[in-house]
């Protein structure tokens, strides 16, 4: 933490650096600065900025004017406390909210009424008026009602205190003015009719609750809530509390094996001794362990609630019971307080309130298990801020108003081989890496690994070895994993029963999942439904705890639960479906991200697709679908949908490259070419193998499969199909040797796509003349081809297309046209996201600015090129780079420096490269001689 900043936000935005207030500039200046401070030692990206500070009156700059305001506040803050970095920027301060929430925990954590009273006097203090008052934006404004109403939570949990202190007759003037402000607020009303009936004043006790009551008909038309009710009976009974024995301990036993969860444990036990009254509620897939965690906090939590600790399963999930009704779990509860039967009402409202007024002055936490769902938690909370309610769920209780909310997640690695190890004993559990096998089988779910340990436990011939090689078969795990008497299949069961019909459908369907997530346009193809409504379904399901989201939009099965969902019955359309959608989706985002369309497709889709507007989108959907992709090709080629595997292999392989994923390139088209049905898909799969394999196996290897191709090509394939296999074998030809003979083939491939109309293809072969003239160093031929190639307008190869310019430029000492057209270049390839044709812009434009004396700019972004160069596994990319950036650093005079990036290159170039490229290597490498 930052000591030189302090910001106060309990009122006025104001800033300080040691005694000295700072000037914080304008009121949105001051709410960037703001959210930061609400968000402080956190990274908040840029875009996030944008939304939370601008979100009422975006700018038309977008994410741009973030970095324009985090410059201005750098230059008002001491230094370092405003950190930046690509993921976003990060404020390091000291807050009066942070001492707030201290001092409110130090009042929480001790028994003492007095210290406890005075710590949550100084908490309050620092409030110096409304909240960041004045300051723009709807994510401030929120913050500023939550920071009112904390406070207004502390205030009355403070004038309980107080109350408790017996300091009546002082709270009466703090009280009344408290009430007047805001006469609704139930609360107030109750704790000043408490202090006037405890001073001898019931008549203005009675008379406050006449003019509240009357507030709330009027106002809002509704009756006192039953905790004000409660305190006015009381006070017509004169019915002051009286002491009440302890109540007995109703935990159940939470067994010997209990490990791990150490963090979530000190969270639940610290959420639930907050006064409040607290609220937690856990929720987790069946079998991850709820009960256990919330018996072990509870029985850590008697000295808080000395007044008992109970305990009650409302069956949500238990076989052969129905759950228990609110109704029949306040009846138990009363009985458990010792209420006479025949005080208890018929009525849940009643019968709910009489329950609240039972709880009042006691300090009672209530463990309410296995709940079906928020409706049937909520009559059962208590009134009283010395009491909590710990609820477990299998279902995420977000109709719940709880203080603190838990969803916990099953066993990491260490923790779930020591749970293994208390079942079955150290002995058994000892070759580690047998017991981690063990444990991942079960996917690291308690349940299982308990169901596991059990029964290697009570088969003493069994070794670890044996009984992970029993659980290595996926489709009988589950079996492994259940008992007659309960398990893992049984417990997902009851979870899978409780769902919705359209919920169970989506589920078992999820079980044909081909790759690891889905998002809700493959859910929708799954589910033949709209994209809208499979996001809900996939959205309860996740509720259900049936499904995890472990990022926005995408949502994954654990894999136990996928395997559960596999048994039940699939429709045999729904596999077809998410292959179609696959296929159409990658060749949508395919087209978006080049512009033209490799293969064409049938129209309409039969499925519904993403919307891909740029090419952004595309690299966007590509980055997110790509494993799934691949998933989906080795799914389609094992199973016989040849069809899908190879059109979906070619059309991903490219966009695979565009993003540098040259394994997964790979893959995607041997698994494609093994999928090929014919002569014609084999060839269209061998060219692309071809052209995509030049820059990472070279030309000569890039040759033969081109050659390949050739030859399995019909006669009668289409021109268009000719002319792009003309034209690849032209180009690695002529990066073999750019003679006359690779001209003449890149030629002919020209006129025969002019012959097809194919601009896209001409403009292709266009840009390859201009390379192979470049090569040869005949740089003002290569520059008409070039330019000729940018005249047809195809926006696939524009980039590379102004590249070749940039170079044939720099070549002709036209260093000022150079850089505007490899700036060009530049902004075009960051906008696609094409990280390969990038690394020549870097290049050429770091000869460039080279040529212009500007040697930081030259030497940064020569190292740029040459990153992306190394993450690309492309040879003849890389050659280029350590070349390019080894004659930048001589130019500059570092020839230490400079030398080694020419020995790599000519090492490079020596393999496999051009003539050219070894000739100025190897001239490098004489010239730096003086470093070696």
């Amino acid at each position: 933490m930052t000591e030189d900043l302090r910001l106060d936000l309990l009122g006025p935005l104001r800033g300080w650096s040691g005694e000295r207030r700072l000037e914080l500039g304008p009121l949105r200046q001051q709410a960037f600065l703001a959210v930061l401070a609400l968000r402080a030692d956190q990274v908040v990206s840029a875009d996030d900025l944008l939304a939370l500070v601008w979100d009422d009156a975006p700018p038309a700059s977008g994410t741009q004017i973030v970095a324009t305001y985090a410059y201005r506040l750098r230059q008002l803050l001491p230094k370092d406390v405003l950190v930046s970095s690509r993921a976003g920027y990060r404020l390091q301060v000291s807050l009066d909210l942070t001492r707030f929430e201290e001092l409110v925990s130090a009042a929480h954590a001790t028994d003492d009424l007095d210290e406890a009273a005075a710590n949550l006097s100084e908490a309050l203090a620092l409030f110096k008026g409304e909240p960041l008052g004045g300051l723009p934006g709807h994510y401030v404004g929120v913050e500023r009602h939550r920071l009112t109403e904390r406070r207004l939570k502390v205030l009355a949990e403070r004038i309980d205190l107080d109350l408790e202190r017996g300091r009546y007759g002082d709270l009466v003037p703090e009280l009344v003015a408290l009430v007047e402000a805001d006469r609704l607020r139930e609360q107030f009303a109750g704790q000043l009719m408490l202090a006037y009936w405890r001073s001898g004043r019931s008549s203005e006790a009675l008379d406050t609750y006449t003019r509240t009551r009357a507030e709330l008909v009027e106002q809002l038309g509704v009756e006192p809530g039953p905790a004000l009710r409660a305190i006015h009976e009381r006070i017509l009974r004169n019915d002051e509390p009286v002491a009440r024995p302890v109540l007995r301990d109703e935990l159940p036993y939470d067994g010997a094996a209990f490990v791990g969860r150490d963090d979530v444990l000190t969270q639940v036990v610290g959420s639930l001794r907050t006064p409040g009254p607290a609220v937690v509620a856990i929720d987790g897939m069946a079998g991850v362990g709820k009960t256990a965690l919330a018996v072990r906090a509870a029985r850590q939590l008697a000295d808080v609630y000395p007044d008992g600790r109970l305990f009650i399963d409302l069956h949500g999930y238990t076989p052969g019971n129905e759950p228990v009704s609110a109704l029949q779990a306040l009846d138990r509860l009363l009985r458990t307080l010792a209420v006479p039967a025949d005080r208890i009402p018929a009525d849940l409202e009643e019968r709910a309130a009489l329950w609240r007024s039972e709880l009042a002055g006691r300090r009672i936490l209530v463990v309410l298990d296995n709940a079906p769902d928020s409706a049937a938690v909520r009559p059962l909370l208590a009134g009283s801020p010395q009491c909590g309610v710990l609820v477990t769920s299998r279902r995420q209780l977000t109709g719940l108003d709880a203080t603190a909310r838990l969803a916990l997640d099953v066993l990491g690695p260490e923790d779930a081989r020591d749970l293994l190890a208390e079942i079955v004993g150290p002995d058994r559990a000892g070759d580690t890496a047998a017991a981690a096998q063990v444990v991942s089988q079960c996917g690291h779910l308690p349940l299982a690994i308990r169901v596991a340990g059990s029964r290697l436990r009570h088969r003493p011939s069994w070794t670890i070895e044996h009984l992970s090689r029993r659980l290595d078969a996926e489709d009988r795990r589950l079996a492994e994993l259940s008992t007659d008497s309960g398990g893992v299949s049984p417990a997902f069961a009851l979870s899978y029963e409780h769902l919705p019909s359209d919920q169970q459908r989506l589920f078992r369907l999820l079980g044909a999942m081909t790759g690891q997530d889905v998002d809700m346009y493959a859910a929708a193809a799954l589910a033949d439904v709209d994209a809208v409504d499979a996001e809900d379904l996939l959205e309860q399901l996740v509720d259900a705890n049936l499904l995890l989201q472990l990022r926005p939009g995408r949502f994954q099965f654990h894999d136990l639960l996928r395997q559960y969902a596999r048994t039940l019955d699939p429709e045999p359309d729904a596999v077809r479906r998410l292959l179609d959608y696959y296929l159409y989706a990658t060749t949508a985002a395919s087209t978006a991200i080049f512009s033209s369309q490799l293969q064409p497709l049938p129209e309409p889709a039969p499925v519904r697709l993403p919307e891909f507007t740029s090419a952004s989108d595309g690299l966007e959907w590509i980055d997110s679908e790509g494993a799934n992709v691949l998933a989906t090709i080795r799914f389609a080629e094992s199973s016989g949908a040849s069809e899908h595997a190879w059109r979906l292999g070619l059309a991903v392989a490219s966009c695979f490259f565009q993003r540098g994923r040259v394994y997964e390139m790979d893959e995607a088209l041997e698994l494609a070419l093994r999928a090929a049905p014919d002569a014609s898909a084999e060839a269209r799969v061998l060219l692309s193998m071809g052209s995509l394999w030049r820059y990472r196996r070279g030309a000569e290897a890039s040759l033969r499969t081109l050659q390949d191709a050739r030859d399995r090509l019909p006669q009668d394939a289409d021109l268009a199909l000719r002319a792009r296999l003309l034209a690849s074998i032209g180009y690695s030809l002529a990066k073999l040797h750019p003679d006359d003979e690779a001209i003449a083939v890149l030629e002919e491939a020209l006129k025969v796509a002019r012959h097809a109309g194919e601009t896209g293809i001409a403009s292709r072969v266009l840009a390859y003349l201009g390379v192979t003239y470049g090569d040869r160093g005949e740089f003002a031929r290569a520059l008409s081809a070039y330019e000729e190639s940018l005249a047809l307008g195809d926006p696939a190869v524009r980039g590379e297309v102004l590249n070749g310019i940039g170079e044939c430029l720099l070549e002709l000492d036209r260093v000022d046209d150079a850089v505007a057209a490899l700036t060009t270049a530049r902004d075009l390839g960051v906008e696609r996201g094409a990280d390969y044709s990038l690394i020549y812009t870097y290049a050429f434009l770091g000869t460039a600015y080279a040529r212009q004396h500007q040697w930081a700019t030259a030497i940064d972004v020569g190292r740029r090129s040459l990153e992306l160069a190394l993450e690309s596994d492309s040879t003849q990319s890389q050659q280029n780079a350590y070349l390019r950036l080894a004659e930048t650093l001589l130019a500059k005079g570092d020839l230490t420096q400079a030398r080694p990036h020419f020995a790599r290159a000519l090492e490079l170039a020596l393999a496999e490269g051009p003539e050219s490229m070894v000739q100025r290597a190897a001239g490098g490498l004489e010239r730096t001689a003086a470093a070696a």
